[in-house]
């Protein structure tokens, strides 16, 4: 419990210092979003990519682990949408505060305490694949609040953190050497991305808080926050057990999928206007039921 609270805990101290400041200095909100979208986070993710010791079939077996969860999360989320009665940019951000977990700054800790560098190096295979479902399902999904789907796959062609990922994932496995002094720009880059991420999420707390309308969709936050932290890793373990994986690898696939909504929700909600309020509480509520269900999963992964 006190690893968990010195992982959880610093991310709730950015994000309130941010949303202090929100109060006196009204920040765009907009223009930090994209920032972090188009900038940090890609470099982000390119930095950690290239630096991983990435092997193909683990990462293949990871990977489709990965999609299946999210396949059966998109579809329940879809059903539980309509039974819900949500409409346009609500139902979109509903579906992406399901399916895209925290699987980086949350995740990447969480299994460093608890399985060492084995379990570091395979959760950064996880997070590969979850950053990759970030910038292309997740932006299709926020996207197609407002827009048709033709136009949100096009958002998708259009997000650079699907082609920082690529590269990376290139720069790996072909053994590519990155010039020295393009490669400590692109990790200070990255570096940025996580504090500038909370800060987002800081400010669009306030601005939940602001708009008064937590009220309205409970019966949804509820159902992102079940399907987030109990469904979502009792699929993961089905599935890895069905793909063959045993041991440390299931145990960090389960363990990651039990992440909370992941920060980069509120991010994409905010670019593509699908309800950021909406998303930011997912995020703030799936986070701290999560010092719970976390710590009961790992204290049964671990027995």
């Amino acid at each position: 419990m006190t690893v968990l609270l010195n992982v959880v805990l610093p991310v709730f101290l950015v994000a309130g210092v941010a949303a202090l400041a929100q109060t006196r200095l009204r920040f765009n909100i907009q223009t930090l979003s994209r920032v972090v979208f188009y900038l940090f986070a890609p470099a982000l993710v390119f930095d950690s990519l290239a630096a991983s010791d990435v092997s193909g079939a683990e990462f293949g077996q990871i990977t489709a682990v990965l999609l299946l969860t999210t396949a059966a999360l998109w579809a329940l989320g879809a059903i539980a949408g309509r039974l819900l009665r949500l409409e346009g940019p609500t139902q979109a951000a509903f579906l992406a505060a399901i399916v895209l977990m925290n699987a980086g700054n949350y995740g990447l800790s969480i299994d460093l305490f608890a399985f060492g560098q084995a379990g570091l190096d395979r959760a950064t295979l996880y997070f590969a694949g979850s950053a990759v479902l970030s910038s292309s399902l997740g932006v299709y999904l926020t996207a197609s609040g407002k827009v048709s789907p033709r136009r949100a796959l096009g958002r998708v062609a259009s997000v650079p953190l699907v082609y920082a990922a690529v590269l990376g994932l290139v720069v790996n496995l072909a053994h590519l050497t990155v010039p020295e002094p393009l490669l400590k720009a692109i990790h200070l880059l990255g570096q940025a991305s996580v504090p500038t991420m909370l800060a987002v999420l800081g400010v669009n707390l306030v601005e939940t808080v602001r708009s008064q309308r937590r009220a309205t969709h409970l019966p949804a936050l509820g159902i992102v926050t079940l399907f987030r932290l109990i469904v979502a890793p009792a699929l993961a373990w089905l599935f890895a057990g069905v793909i063959g994986l045993q041991g440390l690898t299931r145990h960090v696939v389960t363990l990651e999928s039990a992440m909370p909504t992941a920060v980069i929700t509120t991010i994409l909600a905010t670019e593509f206007e699908s309800d950021p309020p909406f998303a930011a509480l997912c995020v703030l509520v799936t986070t701290l039921v999560s010092l719970p269900t976390v710590t009961i999963l790992l204290n049964w992964l671990m027995g």
